[in-house]
């Protein structure tokens, strides 16, 4: 914890970064992951796995952007430099380290930006509310993109929002709830049918509660959101991350994410919404 402290206290960072809890949640998850690394272990590297695997459909690998690259801890990026002629990093803040990680390949790019779209509303008056929708994903270069992930960020997009919300507006756990799901739906749509290359999708789908083998809980991530299955059946993948081993969180229970994996190709997307049925 103290060295959390320290983090966050003398992390250069704006002031929304500070303000709305993203420093907060990268320190948290830097620190976690340092403590759990045998836990996060398989899920981190099946995740990098399966963005490989995504490059191999590909044909021409000039640009690739990844939203939510976060840490790196989940982000193939040798691989993703050495395929691709440009790589995009993409997230609300890049942590100095990772700076400094990225700045040894000449071809990998940062991009600092909020892809909800929700920062840019606000600044024209239009803020989220139980009436006013959140506006649609603001992803760069999607339309030129010819691989586009989305690493592990979907159900955490609205997150700081929400939080925020609570105590501006008043939000009420419904209101969080609507707003994750209009995100979250906004987000899936702009990687399905705006995105003019190969689309991966990689996200947490429930958060399940374990006391030894037995299931004491569970929770539905994706609120009323249902994910659209890969173009390909063959790429739907799911796997388990153990995220809070006993006593991260609880002295007894062990919490377990469900990860999904989806891939979007364009031209089978296309393709299936022109045949007739």
């Amino acid at each position: 914890m103290i060295g959390e402290f320290i983090r966050y206290w003398t992390t250069p960072v704006p002031a929304r970064v500070r303000n709305y809890g993203y420093l907060k949640r990268l320190i948290a998850i830097e620190f976690r992951e340092r403590r759990r690394r045998a836990a996060w272990g398989p899920h981190l590297a099946h995740t990098r796995s399966y963005i490989v695997k995504a490059m191999d459909l590909v044909p021409r690998p000039r640009t690739a952007v990844v939203l939510g690259s976060g840490l790196l801890l989940d982000v193939p990026l040798e691989d993703l430099s050495e395929r691709f002629e440009t790589v995009y990093l993409v997230d609300i803040f890049h942590m100095p380290h990772v700076r400094k990680v990225v700045h040894a390949f000449h071809n990998v790019k940062l991009l600092t930006g909020d892809i909800t779209g929700i920062f840019a509303a606000m600044k024209e008056g239009k803020t989220p509310d139980p009436r006013t929708p959140p506006p649609p994903a603001l992803i760069p270069h999607i339309r030129d993109a010819d691989l586009l992930v989305s690493c592990n960020c979907l159900t955490q997009l609205a997150g700081a929002f929400n939080d925020r919300f609570r105590k501006t507006q008043g939000f009420a756990d419904a209101d969080c709830d609507q707003l994750s799901a209009q995100v979250m739906e906004h987000h899936i749509a702009a990687l399905v049918k705006d995105a003019g290359g190969v689309s991966v999708l990689i996200t947490d789908t429930q958060r399940v509660a374990m006391r030894g083998s037995d299931i004491v809980g569970r929770k539905d991530l994706l609120k009323t959101v249902r994910l659209p299955h890969s173009t390909n059946p063959k790429f739907d993948e799911t796997w388990e991350w153990l995220i809070a081993p006993a006593p991260e969180e609880h002295p007894t229970r062990d919490y377990v994410h469900m990860v999904s994996a989806r891939i979007y190709e364009r031209a089978a997307v296309a393709e299936t919404a022109t045949t007739p049925t």
